[in-house]
Formats: structure tokens, sequence, C-alpha cells
């Protein structure tokens, strides 16, 4: 491979997310459709994570494994919200309610054995964009993941920012997604 400039990627991307199994954009040029809600400002953007198990087979007449196999997989998308609203708050508990009398907002956690499962779509620039100013765009889609994340809220000495860590995890899409992968990559050309 040779080296190309255009290929050097630099931005943190978008993440929106929606109601599971809600149809993703077909042009990762154009807005989203009000279904996905950008969840605004990261603290260091987000990074997709694709952690592979491979197990050896071995036989006792060779010394060196005859094929290896995928027993695991996990992919991850993490990051740090800077937005601590209430909605921002509950993605990060993986669900709650919030309630408003008109005057105060209370957020209640999910239940021990209740969560929201959320579609993710990861916007990011993409390689070979102009180097005149022109970006391509990339859509990472992920039509199911649960945030398993610690939920966790500092809150410190200025200047330092209350930060919102959220980690999805990627599960198998269900029958009603849109494609049958555990995520798709899709490039403007």
């Amino acid at each position: 491979m040779a080296k190309t400039i255009s290929e050097v990627m630099l931005g943190t991307g978008v993440l929106y997310t929606a109601t599971e199994a809600t149809a993703f954009p077909t042009d990762p040029t154009t807005t989203p459709a009000v279904d996905w809600v950008d969840i605004g400002y990261s603290e260091s953007g987000w990074t997709l994570d694709y952690d592979k198990t491979f197990e050896d087979v071995m036989v006792a007449e060779e010394i060196d494994p005859i094929f290896t196999i995928k027993t695991a997989q996990e992919v991850r998308i993490s990051g740090e919200l800077a937005q601590v609203s209430v909605a921002n708050m509950k993605l990060a508990m993986a669900g709650g309610t919030s309630n408003s009398d008109g005057t105060f907002t209370t957020i209640t956690p999910p239940a021990t054995d209740s969560f929201e499962e959320k579609s993710l779509l990861l916007r990011v620039d993409a390689p070979g964009s102009d180097l005149g100013g022109t970006l391509k765009k990339r859509d990472i889609q992920i039509p199911r993941a649960v945030n398993v994340g610690a939920f966790s809220m500092s809150h410190a000495k200025a200047p330092q920012k209350v930060l919102l860590s959220v980690e999805y995890k990627l599960l198998k899409p269900g029958d009603s997604a849109q494609f049958s992968e555990i995520f798709k990559i899709i490039d403007e050309d």
C-alpha cells in the first residue's frame, strides 16, 4: 500500500441514536431523519472497538495448529458526553424515566432488568476527502446496541467539565433489522 495523504483521517464524528430498528439513511451526505438524535458534544470523540477471540485446533500428530476458528467477538462504541442533558443522562443509564411537573424534573434510572436497546449511527469523515476542503462521509451503522458501561458523572472544580461516560455493546441484529450484520460501514464514493 502506498502512502496516501488523503487517507489520513481527522475528526471526532457525530453519534446519533434512534429507537432500535429505525431505518438508516441511505446517503451518508444527507442529514439523518428526525428519528435520529444527535447526542451532542463529546469529550474526545468516539472509539469503535472490534475484539475477536480465536482458538487453535490442535491434533496429536502436529506441533502447529491445523487451523484456527473464531469463537467469540465483541464490538463496542464508547466515549464521553460533554452535554449533560436529561436525555443524555438517560442514554448513559441505558434508559429510565423523566417526569416534569413544570418546576422540577425527576430522573429515575431503569429497573434492574430493564434497559433500552438503540440503533446507532456514527458519521465521520472518510478517507479520500479532497484536500481543498470537500469532505467525504462515512457512516457506521449499528442496528442494535445497549449501553453497558458504568454510569459515571464527576462534578469537579472548574475548568473541568462534567462528563457522562457511555459504552455501547453491539448485539446481533433482531428480526426487524435492516441487515443481519452486527455493523456496517458505508463510504461515500
